[in-house]
């Protein structure tokens, strides 16, 4: 963390690479001097753990640790020892969160509460450990959990933890019988990790079976068949093995569903056999569509549900209570939260349907029941309405959520139509609402969030945006490409595969975007928790071209590009704000609220506001916008085209007035040249508004942001901007980055 140099202590402190002095007297030092020092020297201090060792005498060792007392950084501690003034950094990043369980928590919530994840995002660090100690990707098994500073993954054969914040392997425990075979790998996966052509057909996984270890600060958890294996966090080895109390004929039942709350572990215990109710004391087989016979329809029900729900404590695993299921307890459809526990017992849809056919009736005994977690007595519940294979509930607004789980290589039969709340407290029903969505919902806030589609958690009605382009309101839409996992949440984020690796920024609903170069897996593994978008290799037996394959982190840094694409309606409506930005390779919604267009569009979907220029194909340029200096939208003015003479932006279709418009042109020079190299008059509506307008001799350099603003700019119809050499015998044509365009009876913010 620091290196010590002699005398002053001088100390290298990365990222920032920067010498730091400690003064001969640092109480002498002013207070925003010494923060600052400290900040920055605690920046470098790994969360969790990190330490920061000074050799110093007994003076200097006493003004360091004051001055680190009075700066007061959260999290920093002195554990002294000797001659050594030693700064130790305890717990979390302010603001960051844990993802646990198969869906971010025991609530299945499917939402990470991290606030520091957000776009921009660059690479902390990539590298580290390869796929072979991971999952077969088309076998969807369970996703990494994150936790204490921990990444916890899965393999075929073991469990491995690695550090979040430098992706180092800590621990590799190997474990026999971790029950995954025919659930997230099978008899198609060859190990030849060369030859990965489809050698793992696609099957549910954890999408259906539910994840079998679940990571604390303290243990993980890990289903073993018949047992439960608890390992230590922070070394992976084995504290104790645990069983769950043997059957009627002296077996002992398989572990079904896993998952802690506070100091309770919850386990289904045996299998609920649904296959018997169709074919007579026959287990389910796996079926094999004749269409796609690399894909499985559907597959083993029988591992879905458990038959009994058991709670005990974690730390020494005494029972506390059990309770019997009349059908099966569903694995998706078990939530905890306020000290309470939600299940259903119930049929999966498709057993129902194959009951129907054979003529059979269809059980209404199904419940949906809520317990103390101390003492599993009953507090309310339910058999009416029972539809849904979902349960996911908001300890925010005690809200509990019944649905079905759609999304892509999930068992058939879980087809959403429908959504239904309840009072957490009472059972009492909120809303009920017939909507089709097409991944399971997501709770976020005050919003269900699905793909394509935004509800809100309070009423069921669909939510609408402002739209940033007309000002009126849209439905709030998202979308993204081909993948073939779920999206996932966080504060600022939804993550998926939308080809490559993608995201939804919900910051200002900027739009979707790519992590450009690498794929996230079929299990869902772009996850954000500890401070870091964590994206282990869950690419195993993978053949997509992609140009990297490995394992990452990211994390925000303001001056990363980022680039989106928006499908926002438009309905003939007129422009009230857009900005067009010439050759930059897709959109980007700014702080103002303008969202930026690319032209030509090559950064995926964009609304479309018809734009044309002359010639067709001016020079186009793009730099990346560290190179820009000045204040301003670098991104905008690091692209551009040379040669332009007119371009015409059609904001209003119908209009019996013109209307006043605020313009503004964005330039930047993209070439080394001196002033009077590069002059050119401009005109907006046939009104000249610059002349001899020379843009290195205005920024005072080349790739230096420059931005002219004209007010009232009455528009019929069609915004349009020309620009003209001043003088002909200039060879340097005119040159433009960008046009911002803004109604001045809309609302303009700064």
């Amino acid at each position: 963390i620091a290196v010590h140099q002699g005398n002053p202590y001088t100390f290298c402190v990365p990222p920032y690479v920067a010498s730091l002095t400690i003064i001969d007297d640092l109480e002498s030092a002013g207070y925003q001097c010494r923060k600052n020092f400290l900040e920055r020297i605690f920046y470098s201090m790994r969360p969790y753990g990190g330490k920061l060792w000074l050799n110093t005498n007994a003076e200097e060792k006493r003004a360091f640790l004051k001055m680190a007392e009075n700066v007061k950084l959260q999290g920093l501690q002195n554990c002294s020892k000797d001659n050594f003034a030693i700064l130790f950094r305890k717990g979390a990043l302010p603001g960051s969160a844990d993802w646990t369980h198969q869906y971010g928590d025991i609530s299945n919530t499917t939402k990470s509460d991290d606030s520091l994840v957000k776009p921009p995002l660059g690479i902390a660090w990539f590298g580290g450990n390869s796929n072979l100690d991971v999952l077969p990707r088309h076998g969807h098994g369970p996703p990494e959990q994150v936790i204490g500073g921990r990444l916890f993954i899965e393999g075929m054969d073991c469990i491995s933890a690695r550090d979040v914040y430098t992706g180092r392997v800590l621990w590799k425990t190997k474990l026999d019988n971790l029950g995954n075979y025919g659930v997230y790998f099978d008899d198609t996966y060859k190990d030849a990790p060369t030859d990965p052509s489809y050698n793992q057909i696609h099957i549910p996984g954890a999408n259906s079976r539910g994840t079998n270890f679940v990571a604390t600060t303290d243990y993980v958890y890990v289903i073993q068949g018949e047992k439960c294996h608890i390992l230590d966090s922070a070394t992976g080895k084995t504290i104790k093995v645990i069983s769950l109390p043997a059957k009627n004929n002296g077996e002992l039942p398989q572990w079904g569903y896993i998952g802690v709350y506070k100091d309770y572990l919850i386990a289904g215990s045996d299998f609920a056999e649904y296959s018997v109710l169709v074919s007579k004391n026959k287990k389910w087989e796996n079926y094999v569509s004749k269409l796609e016979p690399r894909r499985l329809v559907f597959t083993n029900f029988d591992n879905t549900a458990s038959k009994e729900i058991i709670v005990m404590n974690r730390h020494n695993g005494n029972i506390l209570w059990r309770f019997n299921a009349r059908y099966g307890f569903i694995h998706n459809a078990i939530a905890v939260g306020s000290d309470k526990i939600f299940c259903l017992d119930k049929i999966p849809p498709l057993i129902e349907e194959q009951l129907e056919r054979r003529g059979l009736s269809t059980p209404y005994t199904y419940s949906l029941k809520t317990f103390y977690i101390q003492t599993g007595e009953i507090i309310w519940e339910s058999n009416e309405n029972i539809f849904g294979t979902w349960l996911s509930y908001s300890k925010e607004y005690d809200i509990l959520l019944q649905a079905r789980r759609p999304s892509r290589d999930m068992i058939r039969g879980e087809e959403g139509r429908r959504i239904i709340t309840y009072k957490g407290q009472n059972g009492t029903v909120l809303w009920d609402i017939n909507e089709k969505y097409n991944t399971f919902p997501i709770l976020h806030g005050d919003k269900i969030i699905t793909e394509g589609k935004i509800f809100s958690l309070l009423t069921g009605e669909t939510l609408h945006r402002k739209s940033p382009l007309t000002g009126k309101k849209v439905p709030w839409k998202w979308q993204r490409q081909y993948g073939c996992n779920y999206p996932i949440a966080s504060e600022h984020l939804i993550t998926f595969r939308s080809a490559a690796a993608g995201y939804y920024d919900l910051t200002n609903n900027g739009g979707t975007g790519n992590f450009g170069g690498f794929k996230s897996g079929c299990t869902s593994n772009l996850i954000a928790a500890n401070g870091v978008l964590n994206a282990p290799d869950y690419t195993r037996t993978c053949q997509c071209a992609y140009q990297n394959q490995t394992s990452l982190a990211l994390i925000h840094m303001p001056d990363v590009e980022m680039w989106t694409f928006n499908i926002i309606d438009l309905d003939d409506a007129p422009i009230k704000r857009v900005g067009i930005n010439f050759g930059a390779p897709g959109d980007r919604m700014a702080d103002n609220g303008t969202l930026w267009l690319d032209y030509p569009s090559v950064g995926g979907p964009s609304p479309d506001i018809p734009v044309s220029i002359i010639p067709e194909e001016p020079a186009w340029f793009r730099h990346h916008s560290s190179r820009i200096e000045g204040e301003g939208l670098k991104w905008v003015a690091a692209s551009g085209c040379k040669g332009i003479k007119n371009i015409k932006i059609n904001l209003v279709k119908k209009s019996e007035k013109d209307h006043p418009y605020t313009v503004r042109l964005y330039f930047a020079d993209p070439e080394d040249l001196q002033p009077n190299s590069r002059v050119f008059d401009v005109s907006i509506q046939g009104k000249y508004v610059l002349e001899n307008f020379d843009i290195i001799k205005e920024a005072g350099a080349p790739y230096k942001i420059i931005v002219k603003e004209f007010k009232n700019i009455r528009i019929k119809d069609n915004l349009n901007v020309a620009l003209n050499p001043s003088n002909t015998k200039n060879k340097n044509s005119p040159v433009i980055c960008g046009i911002e365009v803004f109604a001045e009876d809309g609302e303009e913010t700064e």
